[in-house]
């Protein structure tokens, strides 16, 4: 019985010890299989970063090298016009490069040193081109000031101002009072006063523009010259006439007028802006009296008022044989309207005053047109001098340019840079066209804007001539 335990327990054993070996041997092997995938998933994985930085650095060796720009072979900077919108031919492009390195103060020697810095094998446009990057001339004023260049000619623009006494404008408003009091009955040469103020009137309407309109107010008219009657008398102010220049209606309505009463220029003054025509833009007065204010108005008031009614009418006033006292006051009135006094003793004074008018607008279109030919010639001179002067700088820097380019030329054959005699005979004639392109540019347009300002000038010139001309004859046949 012992004995079989015994075996038992040593098959028992025997067994373990062989699972256990087993599992043992299992694991290890299990190890190795894991430690070998892992040591080849390893190498796949260098080999794969191998690669890829083999191709990397092959990829690399394949890129050329960034190569460094030389000085003949950088983009010319340019000046941009003034004006962008300017349109420019390919040889006013050209020419608005800044200039070259020794444009400005030509030192030969630095030059050539500098020139000699080429290599061999170049094209000739490329020699052309580094030699005009070291000599090329600053041309970009003279071609902006050609681009601008304005050959108007404009003179004469302060014309005499005719809105004083006579004025040539349409929308211009004569308004004439006529004092109708009691004292122009008073005899005077052949006839009254009131008389010969009608026959100064009608001789001054006949000389107004024709398409002038014109008012005819009376004041005074209606009473008598007696106390009783001045509140009729003094409230007496009437238009008698409002419309186009019509010596003839005028006359029949100046036929009506009779001297009566008293002397209200205060209050003539006042409702005279009633005369004013919507369409006007300017007035002027003539206030014919023999006499002062006797109504107690205030005519230098009402003669500011009515100079501020936005149209700022001139009020002239003729005294017609007025005394020291009456002179006073309308003088005073004539000033409060931004206007004149002047004293009539008749009727010939009266057309003297007339006459002063037109010999003034005369003379002044006279000294105007004078005035405007001098401004024209002068304008004209200096836009054909700025022309002149304009060209020859575009001019003298082609031929500076090229005799400084033969110089370059000439280094680079000497050194022998160039492969041939073709080659610098190829260059040479490159910037030989150049300096005759650039020539016949500054000469051509020089010429252009000359012409242009000369044919503008007499132009301007005679427009004023005619003009002033014809307003002087207009005004001096006038007197």
């Amino acid at each position: 019985m012992k004995q079989w335990l015994f075996i038992i327990l040593s098959v028992f054993l025997l067994i373990t010890t062989g699972c256990s070996a087993g599992k043992t041997e299992g694991a290890k092997a299990n190890k190795e299989k894991i430690e070998i995938k892992n040591e080849t998933k390893n190498e796949e994985q260098a080999n794969e970063e191998q690669t890829t930085t083999n191709e990397k650095i092959e990829a690399d060796e394949n890129i050329e090298p960034q190569k460094e720009i030389t000085w003949w072979e950088e983009e010319d900077p340019v000046y941009e016009p003034e004006n962008s919108a300017v349109e420019m031919t390919e040889l006013e492009q050209e020419l608005m490069k800044k200039p070259g390195l020794f444009a400005e103060d030509f030192n030969e020697q630095l030059a050539k040193e500098k020139i000699l810095e080429l290599p061999k094998g170049l094209s000739d446009d490329q020699y052309k081109e580094a030699i005009l990057k070291l000599i090329r001339m600053d041309y970009h004023e003279a071609v902006e000031a050609f681009l601008q260049f304005d050959t108007s000619v404009s003179a004469g623009e302060d014309r005499p101002d005719e809105q004083i006494e006579a004025p040539e404008v349409t929308s211009t408003h004569f308004a004439i009072l006529l004092d109708a009091s009691g004292s122009m009955n008073a005899k005077n040469g052949s006839g009254t006063r009131m008389d010969e103020a009608k026959s100064a009137i009608l001789s001054f309407i006949e000389y107004l523009p024709e398409d002038s309109s014109v008012s005819l107010r009376v004041y005074g008219h209606k009473g008598t010259g007696s106390d009783a009657d001045k509140a009729v008398s003094c409230a007496s102010t009437e238009n008698i006439y409002t419309g186009a220049k019509d010596a003839a209606q005028l006359k029949k309505a100046l036929a009506t007028v009779k001297p009566a009463g008293w002397t209200p220029i205060g209050k003539a003054l006042a409702t005279t802006k009633e005369d004013i025509p919507d369409n006007a833009s300017a007035m002027v007065v003539y206030v014919v009296s023999d006499g002062i204010e006797t109504c107690g108005g205030d005519p230098v008031a009402e003669a500011k008022k009515l100079a501020g009614e936005g149209i700022q009418p001139i009020i002239n006033i003729i005294g017609f044989q007025v005394d020291n006292e009456a002179q006073q006051l309308l003088k005073e009135v004539a000033k409060a309207g931004n206007g004149e006094f002047t004293f009539a003793n008749s009727k010939q004074d009266l057309d003297k005053y007339w006459k002063v008018e037109y010999e003034r607008l005369s003379k002044a279109w006279e000294e105007w047109r004078n005035a405007g030919l001098e401004e024209a010639s002068k304008k004209q001179q200096e836009l054909m001098n700025k022309a002149e002067a304009t060209g020859k700088s575009i001019m003298d820097n082609s031929e500076e340019e090229f005799k400084r380019a033969e110089v370059l030329l000439q280094e680079l054959a000497d050194k022998e840079i160039f492969d041939n005699n073709k080659s610098r005979s190829a260059i040479w004639k490159m910037l030989y066209d150049r300096k005759k392109d650039v020539w016949a540019y500054g000469y051509d347009t020089k010429n252009e804007k000359w012409r242009e300002s000369y044919r503008n000038g007499i132009e301007e010139w005679r427009r004023i001539y005619y003009d002033g001309n014809a307003k002087w004859r207009e005004y001096y046949y006038k007197k």
